[in-house]
Order: C-alpha cells, then sequence, then structure tokens
C-alpha cells in the first residue's frame, strides 16, 4: 500500500516587536534627531501586522509605505511649526513691552505647547490681535512656505499611492497563487476518489455464470 503524500502549507510568524526592519538590516537609520525611535518602531509594526506582510518583500513595501506616512507627519508638524514661529515673531517684533519679559523662543514655546497664559493674551493684545487673527496674518505671510508644505506632502501621498497598488499586486498575487494550488489539490483529490470509486465497482461487479 503506497504511502498517502502530505503537502502542508509553510508556517509563517506574523511580525511582532522583536522584528527587524529593511532599513536597519541595511544600515541606514529613518529618524531624525529630536524625534521618537520607538514611536516610529510601534508605528511600523503596527502596520506591518495591520497588513499582514508575511515575506521580506512584503516587510519592505510595508516598511517603505510607513515611512510615506512618516513624513506625511514631518511636513504637517513644520506647517505647525512654521505658523507658531512667525506668530511668536510677529509679538515679539511688535510688542516693545514684551520685550523686557518674555523673550522671542518663550512665546514660540508657550504657543507650541498651548500654554497660552494671561501674559501671552496680553502680549499679542498689545499689538492690536487675538490668538485666531494673530494665527490668520501669519498663515498669510508664510503661505508660500506652507504651499511648499503642502506640495511636499501630495508628492508622499502620490507615492504612497503607488507603494499601496505594488503590496495589493503582490499580496492578491500570493493569495490567487496560493487558491488556484488548493484548488488543483482539491480537484486531484476528487479525480482520485473517481478513480477508487470505478475500480470498486468494476471488482464488485457479479461474473457471468
Amino acid at each position: 500500500m503506497a504511502k498517502e503524500r502530505k503537502e502542508s502549507l509553510p508556517s509563517v510568524t506574523l511580525p511582532n516587536k522583536s522584528i527587524s526592519p529593511i532599513s536597519q538590516a541595511l544600515g541606514i537609520t529613518p529618524i531624525l534627531p529630536g524625534e521618537s525611535e520607538e514611536l516610529y518602531r510601534d508605528g511600523l509594526n503596527a502596520l506591518v501586522a495591520d497588513l499582514e506582510a508575511k515575506t521580506v518583500f512584503q516587510v519592505y513595501l510595508v516598511e517603505k509605505i510607513f515611512d510615506c506616512l512618516w513624513w506625511i507627519r514631518r511636513y504637517e508638524e513644520q506647517k505647525r511649526a512654521t505658523i507658531i514661529a512667525e506668530m511668536a515673531s510677529l509679538v515679539y517684533i511688535g510688542s516693545s513691552s514684551t520685550r523686557g519679559t518674555l523673550s522671542e523662543v518663550q512665546i514660540r514655546e508657550a504657543l507650541l505647547n498651548t500654554k497660552i497664559d494671561s501674559t501671552i493674551t496680553k502680549a499679542v493684545a498689545s499689538i492690536g490681535h487675538t490668538i485666531p487673527s494673530l494665527r490668520q496674518k501669519s498663515m498669510k505671510n508664510k503661505h508660500l512656505d506652507l504651499e511648499q508644505l503642502d506640495q511636499q506632502i501630495a508628492l508622499q501621498v502620490k507615492i504612497l499611492t503607488g507603494l499601496q497598488s505594488s503590496y495589493e499586486a503582490v499580496t492578491n498575487r500570493k493569495i490567487i497563487s496560493e487558491r488556484l494550488r488548493l484548488q488543483n489539490e482539491l480537484l486531484r483529490k476528487d479525480l482520485a476518489a473517481i478513480d477508487i470509486t470505478s475500480d470498486s465497482s468494476h471488482h464488485d461487479k457479479p461474473k457471468a455464470g
């Protein structure tokens, strides 16, 4: 009796906290000074797990996707910092009374951390503004810088879309290939069952006397 041949699917371990990103293997550091490596790593691993990346190439594509998201986050933070820096500059330059009590750095840090106390409010009022009107003026003054940052964000979104399409193509091809393999395996088993039934019927047929 021939031994039954068993085929098993390759086991795959889902990524976790200990996964080594491709960039790390290549000696590339995606983190800029002042950024959280832990935040980057947690976000990357969450995306790898969410997209169920299993092969090296799939992990590489997911990492590139996350890099695009990370750059978009950087540009958004830069837009905020640009507006706030202009707000602080307008207050410091425009209010002579403020210069004796607050430095431009202190004003900027207070606005960055949204710690707008009465001292900041009075300094803003001394140049004829409220916080909302000062923000609007700063955005108007820096509209060219903001437009350039928006263009960079749009570029990252375009790259992101292409990478997502590539990832979907890779994973769908794998899924389709695996489904076809399983379907062929089932078909072979069905054909084998038909052959067995046919042989049994032939042997069980009574001989003519």
